[in-house]
């Protein structure tokens, strides 16, 4: 059984969704709490298994890529897969660099498409228990993200996000 994560993990996870280089201390400051706090949350997230790895994405890899559909994934070695996906068939699609699809033989492919760009979004957000940090709500959907002082807060509607920059003009030592 799965715990629940908690509101402190599920802003680490926003956090290293946008960058995944990002240091304890800088994580610390962002989420208001102590450096060993940050540091429990992040390895509570790995042991757990929720935070699979840390990516690096470098500008190449965002475009000339091969989408191969097979019915057997090991027939492309893993060393030329970037990512794998199991369709609900059966089958499979895995994302290659065009210049790796030469190199598979034997793979019985079923089709190929090329892309030509790839865009990532990093404000998908797939959050439950994350807390408005204006009223207290529970947030459903999508929060709002209000940047202060360099930290990131987050409001489950309009108004709240309005009344959280008002408290900022209000109280400018809030950061």
């Amino acid at each position: 059984m799965r715990r629940n994560i908690t509101d402190i993990e599920q802003r680490l996870i926003v956090l290293l969704k946008r960058n995944s280089r990002i240091t304890i201390t800088e994580i610390s400051k962002e989420l208001g709490v102590s450096r060993i706090t940050a540091k429990k949350a992040l390895d509570t997230l790995t042991r757990s298994g929720r935070i699979k790895r840390f990516t690096v994405t470098l500008e190449d890899e965002n475009r000339e890529m091969v989408l191969v559909r097979t019915d057997d994934a090991s027939r492309i070695p893993s060393e030329y897969v970037i990512e794998r996906f199991k369709l609900i068939d059966g089958s499979f699609i895995s994302v290659l660099f065009y210049e790796d699809l030469l190199s598979i033989k034997d793979a019985h492919i079923n089709g190929v498409d090329i892309a030509v760009s790839r865009e990532q979004n990093e404000n998908v957000f797939r959050m439950e228990g994350l807390h408005c940090d204006y009223c207290g709500n529970e947030i459903k959907g999508k929060p709002i993200m209000v940047e202060i002082g360099g930290k990131t807060y987050y409001a489950c509607c309009p108004n709240c996000e309005r009344d959280l920059k008002k408290r900022r003009e209000l109280m400018p030592n809030m950061d």
